[in-house]
């Protein structure tokens, strides 16, 4: 009897199946959806699904999804081809654009002096020093999705586009997942995409939100909603981890969207007519740089499914395409602009930085570009902007969120061979007394006390004004000749600043500024008593107050190994008047210029040229403002200038000329190795020296230097031997940390 039984049973089986799976095949003219789940860079295996649902020749009526699902998505609904959207997932860095990295070159000259010396910043809540609520504020996300969704930012219902399309998010406050149909397209995605811990919550309305993988990673039951007969579900999430294998912020919000599929038996499946799964286990949720990797695997199990695919093909006449998308390049005349959401931020302030002005000529990628320029202050949240534009005429309605820490504590740490190991702590507060300014004190302790303080009103590109108060101190030893003996003592060397100035800056790359200083100096050694101090004698003792102005420039790529960009630093300071510690005090004048250029020559090969040099325009001897050259950093104050193969101060005249070349290797990353050599002139007579002897003959001091270099997460770090043949001097140089 059991013999009959078994066979009949499977008989059954068989029918059953095959009338289950006969329902879940599209008949003519059937709606089809499409459904994208999140899952980071394991999304990109929905590009090459589409593109095999574009070969089989399926048409799609709605696509729903959710994170990097829905930016796949929107990029097809709008209007993209499926190689378009492989085209322009391969282009992007998906690091910047997910991050606050932002070129060099749109950061405020303030920001270029001040603020490239610090490992970590903290915002202040409360008194209380906080966490960032993510690593990034998305704004590089919107100002791209911007870009892309451009074409079609005039539709704001999104069952008008191309393809009908929906996404998810979440409500940071209830949890519940939040439906998005409506508005701006590149903001929904950003929404939908907001990954907690990688980009910050997206506000929509009156509502904070986040990722929607947190509350709905697969919206079939939504897809089923909008009336589609036969619905594709592509799931790029895997199985449930291990706890071992959970070792980050980031495994955890995995294994938390997980949950929703996979925790339990999911009834939602039973509505998918065919369920793809590309096989991409082996994938985080940031493996960016493994994009053509991941696509690959989408397109290959997707193709496991081509003949379904081609089943689900319509009958009915395919539609017209009937324009090819491109990402509008197109440039625009401005009629008219709005800005609102800043209180603390004038106006005239936001309209340089954003380069606004009506009649001005703008395209899409220009204005995300002059954003960079207010992106970098971090004075904002966001910034959301449309632009309404008719033929060649544009209105730009922008909506700005500032940034509630308007305080913030900074960190840093250096060793060097001057200053020693130095520990720095920074406290910012924006707007603190009227609109645009900006405070920043920093406090350096260790081996050698220091501080500065920078009070800054930015008004932008129209002109700044500020003071700044700085007081520096290092002890080291120099070689002497003025004792009989004693070959060498120690110098130790106190500077007491305060500046007042106006300053106008074009496009955060040129600057000049003007105003009045005030200093003292005490320099002084311990090794001998002077008849006024039986513990120490005095080189210099004395306030000055000078007149000061500058000419600088700055468009260097990176501060501490740049691969190219200028540098110039022109300084005229006339000292006006004295307290004259050395009663021999007469107003006098010092013009010093720093020019530097860098190259890259090939792929890892970088060239540095500089030239530096200064004048005294004085008819006597200035042994207190003598320029004194020797020794290596990047930080000396005053009149001390570096010079491989010389020690600390060793060469002193009231004018100098300086060539220096430098040849660096990139071995790997950050890792490099370079090589130096400089030559000087130091004198008291620089313009008769150079009248009667070329620059190179005996006078002319050489020396070289050779180094590793990194650009570690602490900052650069150098090792570096130099050494002099003609001085018959070497030293060994070690910094480690961002210089301060």
């Amino acid at each position: 009897m059991l013999n009959y039984f078994i066979p009949f049973f499977l008989f059954v089986s068989a029918i059953s199946f095959g009338q289950k799976e006969t329902q879940k095949h599209p008949v003519k003219n059937q709606k089809i959806g499409l459904v994208l789940s999140g899952g980071g860079a394991k999304g990109f295996a929905h590009v090459g699904v589409l593109k095999a649902i574009e070969e089989a020749g399926v048409e799609l009526d709605y696509i729903g999804g959710t994170s990097m699902g829905a930016a796949v998505g929107a990029l097809y609904a709008s209007g993209y081809s499926a190689q378009q959207v492989d085209s322009i997932i391969m282009a992007f860095d998906f690091t910047e654009i997910l991050t606050d990295k932002i070129e060099r070159k749109y950061h405020s000259f303030f920001q270029k002096k001040n603020g490239e010396k610090y490992l970590l910043q903290l915002p202040i809540k409360n008194f209380k020093p906080g966490l960032p609520i993510a690593l990034s504020r998305g704004q590089n996300t919107y100002n791209k999705l911007s870009e892309l969704y451009h074409h079609v930012d005039h539709i704001t219902n999104f069952s008008k586009l191309p393809i009908p399309f929906f996404c998810i998010a979440t409500d940071i406050e209830t949890g519940k997942q939040v439906e998005l149909t409506s508005g701006s397209l590149a903001l929904a995605v950003r929404s939908s995409a907001s990954l907690p811990t990688l980009l910050s919550p997206s506000q929509i309305d009156n509502l904070m939100l986040i990722d929607g993988g947190i509350s709905n990673n697969f919206p079939i039951k939504e897809m089923k909603e909008k009336g589609m007969d036969f619905i594709i579900g592509v799931d790029v999430q895997g199985k449930l981890k291990k706890g071992k294998k959970i070792d980050s912020a980031l495994e955890v919000v995995d294994q938390i969207v997980n949950f929703q599929l996979y925790g339990e038996d999911n009834q939602e499946f039973d509505d998918l007519n065919l369920h793809i799964h590309p096989n991409v286990q082996e994938f985080s949720l940031i493996d960016f740089d493994r994009k053509r990797e991941i696509i690959n695997a989408g397109y290959t199990k997707a193709k496991e499914y081509i003949n379904q695919l081609k089943e689900i093909k319509r009958s009915s006449k395919k539609k017209e395409n009937t324009k090819k998308v491109t990402i509008d390049t197109k440039e625009y005349t401005i009629r008219n602009y709005t800005l609102s959401g800043s209180k603390n931020y004038s106006q005239r302030y936001l309209t340089s930085k954003l380069n606004l002005k009506k009649g001005k000529k703008v395209s899409i990628q220009s204005f995300n570009n002059n954003i960079n320029y207010l992106t970098t202050t971090n004075n904002f949240k966001s910034l959301l902007y449309q632009f309404k534009n008719k033929d060649s005429i544009v209105d730009i309605d922008i909506q700005l969120k500032e940034n509630n820490n308007a305080v913030s504590l900074k960190l840093g740490i250096h060793y060097d061979n001057i200053y020693k190991l130095a520990g720095l702590i920074n406290y910012t507060h924006k707007h603190l007394l009227v609109r645009n300014d900006l405070l920043s004190a920093d406090l350096a302790f260790g081996d050698n006390l220091r501080y500065e303080v920078n009070y800054f009103i930015d008004n932008g590109y129209f002109l700044g004004y500020g003071i700044k108060s700085r007081f520096n101190q290092f002890e080291t030893f120099v070689k002497n000749e003025n004792f009989a003996g004693v070959s060498r003592i120690n110098f130790e060397y106190e500077d007491f600043t305060n500046f007042l100035y106006l300053q106008g800056n074009l496009r955060n790359k040129y600057s000049i500024t003007t105003g009045v200083e005030h200093k003292h100096i005490s320099s002084f050694t311990n090794n001998f008593a002077s008849t006024d101090d039986d513990e120490r004698t005095f080189f210099d003792n004395s306030h000055y107050l000078n007149l000061v102005a500058k000419l600088e420039a700055d468009t260097y790529d990176n501060k501490d190994f740049p691969t190219k960009g200028i540098l110039l630093n022109a300084t005229w300071r006339t000292f006006l008047t004295s307290s004259d510690f050395g009663n021999n005090f007469s107003p006098f004048s010092q013009l010093r210029i720093l020019a530097e250029g860098t190259w890259t020559l090939a792929k890892r090969f970088t060239f540095s040229g500089q030239g530096d040099g200064a004048l005294s325009f004085t008819n006597k001897t200035l042994d207190n403002f003598n320029y004194s050259l020797g020794s290596y950093g990047n930080n000396f104050i005053n009149n001390f200038v570096s010079l491989h193969g010389y020690s600390f101060s060793q060469l002193e005249g009231n004018s100098f000329l300086k060539a220096t070349a430098s040849l660096r290797y990139r071995v790997y990353k950050k890792k490099f190795i370079s090589f130096t050599a400089n030559s000087a002139i130091v004198t008291d007579d620089f313009l008769e020296s150079l009248k009667n002897e070329s620059f190179f003959n005996e006078t002319t001091k050489t020396g070289y230097s050779v180094g590793l270099g990194s650009n570690s997460i602490l900052g650069p770090i150098e090792l570096r031997y130099s050494w002099s043949p003609e001085n018959n001097f070497d030293a060994i140089y070690f910094n480690a940390g961002f210089w301060f």
